[in-house]
């Protein structure tokens, strides 16, 4: 877990909005009701109770907030568990919307979130601080004639959020100052006194006072928000009532369908079953018709592509290539249902594997112009090609555009390389002849010197 930022531990906590990114890490964001950082950091493998121990060591949590909707159940209960307000995006908070958001937000700051956990938490936090935050600010400028302090306004804010209207909340506080101002007259009067001189002991038992003081202040602020909790619990349970009623009334109504649904079952029983055997029929039907649709769809694709090697074959600069994508029997034969491949085709196999001389002699019978490949064919069906004067021509040599299921290549280019692949040919077997005409000579002249 990295924490970004420390606690006070002296000072009186804030309210705060807590972001909330569950799962095995669990990512954390702190803020107060003024959009500060109080606190950015994950944990691993926490349980509910580190995770809220956690949370309220930064202050008293007034919102949980989530950045998916609907909010997990994790969040939901870590909401419940510290009677605080649930807050959930209408929809789902995309990766780039949070980035975006939590980048302005940090962007003077030295905080940056170290994981996807506490980036998800602190935008879940700011997107809640902004659904807030223009009713917060209205508070402020509400208060600014009733006479309220910082701490006092803070506490508004707080009981606004959770429920309570301004006025209300107002109104409340102010109650409460009369009676702070009752129980503490005559220690006030005493505090502001200026002309005493206090004794060790005397100043001991005013800070005592003091101390007294914010106890009571804490007490008292613990007290509002647990009315705040009852009241809402009060409403939660009337609400919950009332729901009962509705189920239960709910609950008689499907009672009595059921038992005029299973009275209709039992009679509608064979008709279900006649109509599941149309069902199966119908779906058989659908398949063989998926198929035969596909079946055409293929069958128009290829049409279309032969029609377009046709135009191709009149015309004088480009040449349709003819795509077999293996070098097989079946490979072969498909592609000739497919292409109606015939003499002076040009031929581009996609994969040489496995092709030797009886796969290359099917090939050379159907006297194809040249063969293009597209990796080493065997030495064995190199012959075979060689022996019939086929010419078999690298890919890489050749510009071979591809359109839908064929290709095509400008003549010019291949009638070069076809030329070039002759010429290489003819150098060989010339190789190969004047090897020979040297054995057959050192056969004979070897044939000489045994017979003198």
């Amino acid at each position: 877990m990295q924490q970004n930022r420390n606690p006070d531990r002296g000072a009186a906590k804030p309210l705060t909005i807590v972001g909330v990114d569950p799962g095995l890490t669990v990512g954390l964001a702190v803020l107060d009701l003024e959009g500060r950082l109080l606190y950015l950091g994950s944990m691993k493998e926490a349980s509910r109770s580190s995770i809220i121990e956690e949370i309220i060591e930064y202050g008293k949590p007034i919102v949980v907030a989530s950045d998916v909707y609907p909010p997990p159940g994790a969040v939901k209960r870590i909401a419940s568990m510290l009677n605080a307000k649930l807050y959930s995006p209408d929809k789902v908070l995309t990766v780039s919307f949070k980035n975006e958001l939590v980048s302005e937000f940090l962007r003077e700051s030295e905080n940056a979130p170290e994981n996807s956990h506490e980036r998800d938490a602190l935008a879940a936090a700011l997107r809640a601080y902004r659904h807030y935050e223009k009713k917060l600010r209205q508070i402020d400028r509400k208060v600014e004639g009733a006479g309220l302090t910082a701490g006092e306004t803070l506490e508004v804010k707080g009981l606004v959020i959770m429920g309570k209207p301004v006025a209300e909340a107002i109104r409340s506080l102010k109650e409460l100052e009369e009676t702070d101002k009752i129980s503490s007259g005559p220690m006030g009067e005493f505090s502001e006194t200026k002309t005493f001189e206090f004794s060790a002991e005397d100043e001991k038992s005013h800070g005592d006072v003091e101390k007294l003081r914010r106890t009571i202040r804490t007490q008292r602020s613990t007290i509002r928000h647990q009315r705040l909790t009852i009241e809402k619990l009060k409403r939660e349970g009337r609400s919950l009532k009332e729901r009962i009623r509705k189920l239960e009334k709910e609950k008689s109504k499907l009672e009595s369908k059921l038992e005029r649904l299973q009275y209709e079952y039992s009679r509608d029983l064979l008709l279900n079953r006649e109509l599941s055997h149309k069902l199966k029929v119908i779906e058989k039907l659908q398949r063989k018709y998926t198929r035969e649709r596909e079946r055409r769809e293929a069958l128009e694709r290829d049409l279309d592509s032969l029609l377009q090697i046709k135009d191709m074959e009149s015309s004088e600069n480009t040449s349709p290539v003819k795509i077999i994508d293996s070098f097989t029997r079946e490979g072969i034969r498909s592609a000739c249902s497919r292409w109606k491949i015939k003499r002076g085709d040009v031929l581009l196999l996609r994969s040489s594997e496995g092709g030797g001389s009886q796969t290359a002699r099917i090939l050379r019978d159907l006297e194809p112009c040249a063969i293009i490949t597209e990796d080493r064919m065997s030495h064995q069906a190199l012959e075979v090609f060689e022996e019939a004067e086929v010419p078999v021509i690298s890919r890489e040599s050749l510009d071979i555009q591809i359109h839908d299921d064929f290709g095509s290549v400008k003549t010019q280019d291949l009638n070069r390389e076809i030329k070039r692949w002759k010429h290489r040919l003819n150098e060989k077997r010339k190789k190969r002849e004047e090897e020979e005409l040297l054995r057959v000579i050192t056969e004979y002249r070897a044939q000489r010197r045994r017979n003198h």
